[in-house]
């Protein structure tokens, strides 16, 4: 089965239950309420991965387990956590294949994988999102949705 992977900005926006949630829990802004409908209608695939640029915990998979905290993303932190984003997203292209990667990332975000298309396979193809909110969610449902 072929895989996909979509990475996508933390949230300002979040459940500030306390304790520890997994990460498509705790954050609660645009991208997690398509993926969230999504996954209640089944109709996430199941060959999509998502990661997660977060300010505080740089790259993290959907399903890891974190608390509450307020944290904004700024070019300055961005810049802090691009080595790691980009090692820790290095070893996740080496440990699998993927068809295709869509990047949904705010300006300041981007800075946080600058360099990345070194390091992507020739074989994945990559698309990016850029614009306002309201367009970009109904092209994530829909680039979501044509996962096969």
């Amino acid at each position: 089965m072929t895989r996909h992977l979509l990475i996508i900005s933390c949230s300002n926006s979040k459940d500030k239950r306390p304790g520890l949630l997994p990460a498509l829990e705790r954050y609660t802004g645009a991208w997690y309420g398509v993926i969230n409908k999504l996954k209640r209608e089944g109709k996430f695939p199941g060959n999509l991965d998502v990661l997660i640029i977060s300010a505080k915990y740089g790259l993290i998979g959907s399903n890891e387990i974190i608390e509450y905290y307020n944290r904004r993303m700024d070019v300055s932190r961005a810049r802090e956590l691009n080595g790691l984003i980009i090692g820790k997203l290095k070893q996740t292209l080496e440990d699998e294949e993927y068809e295709s990667m869509l990047i949904n990332l705010g300006k300041d975000y981007m800075e946080a994988i600058r360099g990345f298309e070194r390091i992507v396979p020739a074989s994945t193809r990559v698309s990016m999102l850029s614009g306002s909110i309201g367009p970009r969610k109904s092209r994530l449902k829909k680039w979501i949705l044509s996962i096969q």
